[in-house]
């Protein structure tokens, strides 16, 4: 039993010491492949066919989805997805999330037989907001999944992320477009301030960005959803459109099958705290202060941004990185306050957003 528990772990340490070689060879020849396109070149629709024939000829394209904006390359090409890890330093032991843009694309990316409710999720929920991992073929390579047997597999709503995609005609593996472990960007201001080598940044109408944070993860194996990262599909979302399914949310993920499963994590370049027990009109010098309703109260902070007016947790996830970025970008802010939510529906997604965004920053 006590070797059991340490099988994830152990699976982990002997995938990046034999991998550790094939990585770095494999980022060391993405970062030296020589490119026929401008760094950090910033188109819109018109030049999709561009952006798509990058990402067919191995390239990077930032596209915005309606969570946040990906940083994508071709899935299936394993110098290409290495330039991701590369361009976001992004450890190997993350993995990616493989973005589609027909349901029919599982069929390859799924070891045979598919759970039949992979199905059922994918035909109610796809397109949009939510990722489904599960067993993985072959033609998927192991960086994209950091060698384990499952991949993460999703369909975004947003128009030009579908276009681009099909288009491209391959799969795409895409993170979110930022560098590891900072903020993720629902806008392609937020892209092009990290600086990152990329080669198309694709820029999107931001008020199509509605959800604002990252998809719902969910496992599904021996006939259970297991919700592994919260987002605006909740598990009672779920259980109530497939009532047969059974459906489990993970305490603590040992074994990292989905991104975003670090304790720190989403973090500005800014120290960031909870308001918890603080008052509000005798912050620290320079501070910057979010809330998700409108408040009376008296603050000396620098700057206020609200998520929503009413607490409506929905609005509070659309606004959420935006609003941080905003104080993240206000020269005037010397560090950011935040207000908690309740851990309810929505509320819990946002709430394990914010904490591993002050996790780092703890006191």
């Amino acid at each position: 039993m006590q070797s059991g528990k340490r099988q994830p772990e152990f699976r982990l340490t002997v995938f990046l010491i034999i991998n550790a070689f094939e990585f770095y060879i494999l980022t060391g020849l993405a970062r030296n492949v020589k490119h026929n396109y401008y760094r950090m070149k910033i188109i819109t629709y018109e030049n999709i066919e561009e952006a798509a024939a990058c990402l067919r000829n191995g390239g990077l394209v930032a596209f915005p989805t309606e969570t946040v904006y990906g940083l994508g390359a071709n899935a299936l090409n394993p110098m290409a997805v290495a330039r991701i890890f590369e361009a976001k330093k992004r450890p190997a032991f993350d993995p990616l999330i493989v973005h589609i843009s027909d349901i029919s694309q599982l069929k390859s990316l799924y070891a045979q037989p598919v759970d039949s409710l992979v199905y059922k999720l994918a035909e109610r929920f796809m397109p949009g907001p939510l990722t489904i991992v599960h067993r993985k073929s072959d033609i998927v390579p192991g960086l994209v999944t950091s060698d384990m047997d499952t991949v993460a597999v999703r369909m975004p709503a947003h128009p030009l992320a579908q276009k681009l995609i099909a288009l491209a005609g391959v799969p795409v593996a895409a993170p979110s477009a930022n560098l590891f472990g900072q903020l993720s960007p629902t806008s392609h201001k937020h892209v092009a301030k990290q600086g990152m080598e990329i080669d198309y940044l694709l820029a999107g109408d931001d008020k199509e960005n509605m959800v604002g944070i990252e998809s719902t993860v969910v496992l599904v194996a021996n006939g259970i959803c297991t919700v592994l990262r919260p987002g605006v599909i909740t598990a009672t979302d779920i259980e109530s459109a497939i009532p047969e399914l059974k459906v489990e949310v993970a305490q603590h993920n040992t074994n990292l099958s989905s991104p975003g499963l670090l304790d720190s994590h989403y973090s500005p370049r800014k120290p960031l705290y909870f308001t918890e027990n603080l008052n509000l009109g005798a912050l620290p010098e320079g501070s910057g202060l979010i809330l998700h309703e409108k408040n009376e109260q008296h603050t000396n902070a620098v700057s206020v941004v609200y998520t929503s007016e009413n607490l409506n947790l929905l609005e509070v996830a659309a606004h959420l990185f935006e609003s941080l970025h905003q104080m993240e970008d206000n020269e005037a802010v010397k560090q950011i306050f935040i207000a908690k939510v309740p851990e309810n529906g929505v509320g819990l997604s946002v709430m394990d957003r914010l904490k591993k965004a002050t996790y780092q920053y703890k006191k």
